[in-house]
């Protein structure tokens, strides 16, 4: 008999979600087979057996798994005896922050259990401690796993950030037909390609909205433009990345992100895919979001959004109504780095290169 330990995958998270099983239950596997993929906080990556032999799988999915976990064995014939099986179904995963508050509250696993969650987060301690158990003619809703990935990654980004914001308006009837030009030669490309080449054009003249914030008092900027996009697709939020924007053409930056919009829809992201990013741009393109205001990620000064195109009366000179396209970007920003002036500054030199198609 051979278990399948989960490997710790990155640094930084202390719970995976196996999402899905690659193999059936008592399946005979070969060397090297991937068996089940296993999604972290930054991609999903495929759990492959290093033995041959009857898979017996001893955690279903999807579930929260921690590093170090066996969640298969690969063996003989017969199923492991129970003994050398996964926990029974009542077992309970209690996260990291979630054990320390229990310690220094005096909360008991057996009163943990009274909350009826398989995945035991520090929000339900605090429930606990401040009396406030959910009543029994509540509804719980729990969020996907991809969902509770946002939400630590806001929690950080609200608790250690003091974010400013700013918005201009961003006139695009030049940039309509700048579009139909380069779709004529390249392709499909869209309002949010250009942004992504405006937002690296900026990097020489406004490093610290690229930068890493490694103090109150320092930050660190490495050389290139590498704009994180946001994609939801609805199984979760995602920020892959356009490497070295700055220094490719519009081409590259189409492709890439066509790319990154077909691996959203498979779930499927490779970790090179979604590292390295050191600004974002936050899409909110649906028709009828005239505004909105982005969360900062941990380890970024700024996050650019954008907003759809809309339409508006423009009143002449002559007196003559017209049409004019816009949309809005905005550009929140980490003000221990950036003051307002220069989020301005930084938002007009995009504008100016959007306008002049």
């Amino acid at each position: 008999m051979a278990d399948i330990r989960l490997p710790r995958l990155n640094a930084t998270d202390e719970e995976y979600t196996l999402i899905e099983w690659l193999v059936g239950d008592g399946a005979p596997v070969e060397a090297g087979t991937a068996v089940a993929l296993v999604e972290t906080s930054k991609a999903a990556h495929e759990l492959v057996t290093d033995d041959a032999g009857i898979l017996w799988q001893r955690v279903s999915a999807p579930s929260a798994c921690r590093p170090g976990e066996v969640v298969a064995t690969v063996g003989g014939d017969e199923r492991p005896s129970p003994a050398q099986q996964a926990a029974d179904p009542d077992s309970i995963t209690i996260t990291e922050p979630a054990r320390r508050l229990m310690a220094e509250h005096g909360v008991t696993e057996a009163a943990v259990r009274s909350i009826g969650k398989p995945v035991i987060a520090r929000s339900d301690i605090e429930q606990l401690v401040a009396g406030q158990a959910p009543s029994a003619t509540a509804e719980r809703v729990s969020v996907s796993a991809a969902q509770r990935r946002v939400a630590r990654t806001v929690s950080t980004s609200h608790r250690e950030i003091p974010a400013a914001y700013a918005v201009v308006k961003v006139v695009a009837d030049r940039l309509t037909r700048r579009l139909r030009d380069e779709a004529a030669t390249i392709g499909y490309v869209g309002i949010p390609e250009l942004v992504v080449k405006a937002i690296a054009a900026q990097r020489a003249q406004f490093p610290l909205c690229f930068a890493r914030a490694e103090s109150d008092e320092a930050a660190t900027v490495r050389p290139g433009a590498h704009v994180g996009v946001t994609i939801d697709v609805g199984k979760g939020l995602y920020l892959p990345v356009v490497a070295d924007a700055d220094a490719r053409p519009l081409r590259d930056i189409a492709a890439d992100l066509l790319r990154f919009r077909r691996a959203a829809a498979r779930g499927k992201f490779t970790e090179a895919d979604l590292a390295g990013a050191n600004i974002a741009l936050a899409l909110h393109t649906e028709p009828d979001v005239v505004h909105a205001q982005p969360f900062i990620f941990p380890e970024h000064t700024c996050a650019v959004s954008l907003a759809s195109v809309q339409r508006e009366l423009v009143l002449q000179n002559d007196g003559s109504v017209t049409t004019s396209d816009y949309f809005h970007l905005g550009l929140a920003y980490d003000h221990r780095f950036v003051n307002g002036r220069s989020a301005v500054a930084f938002l007009r030199a995009v504008k100016a290169d959007l306008e002049a198609g």
